[in-house]
């Protein structure tokens, strides 16, 4: 008859006199799990530029309108607010980033407030990756 330890599964006790049997549990990966991203940033990125700007802010910052549009941008890539110019909620992926990107370019050729979208697209093309050269600038 061949041996069937149907006791040795998660959460079931051997019955009594069986040989007791070790399972190892499955190692612990040596570091954290990549970061969530949007775009091509870490959440972490884009939530310490938010707090940065934040900080400027309660230190009497004056915003421009360019820095008051890359910071809609960046609380709306945080899920924090809607998309500036299309309106969607909640953390954008891919085709959403893409779209707010060209409503924020349109929006400079024929809205009032060019600035304001510029700096929405500008903040959008860093967070997809269309640019390293990351908008906010605060020189304490």
């Amino acid at each position: 008859m061949a041996e069937n330890p149907m006791w040795n599964r998660p959460g079931a006790v051997s019955p009594a006199g069986a040989p007791a049997t070790q399972q190892s549990a499955p190692p612990l990966p040596d570091a954290a799990p990549a970061a969530t991203t949007v775009g091509r940033r870490t959440v972490a990125e884009v939530a310490a530029l938010v707090e940065e700007i934040g900080l400027a802010l309660s230190q009497g910052y004056e915003m421009s309108e360019f820095h008051a549009g890359v910071q809609a941008a960046y609380q709306w890539v945080l899920g924090q607010s809607p998309a500036p110019f299309t309106g969607r909620t909640g953390i954008p992926d891919r085709d959403q980033l893409r779209a707010e990107d060209d409503a924020a370019d349109e929006a400079m050729r024929t809205g009032a407030r060019r600035k304001f979208a510029n700096g929405v697209q500008h903040a959008v093309m860093w967070v997809r990756g269309q640019t390293e050269d990351q908008p906010w600038f605060w020189a304490r």
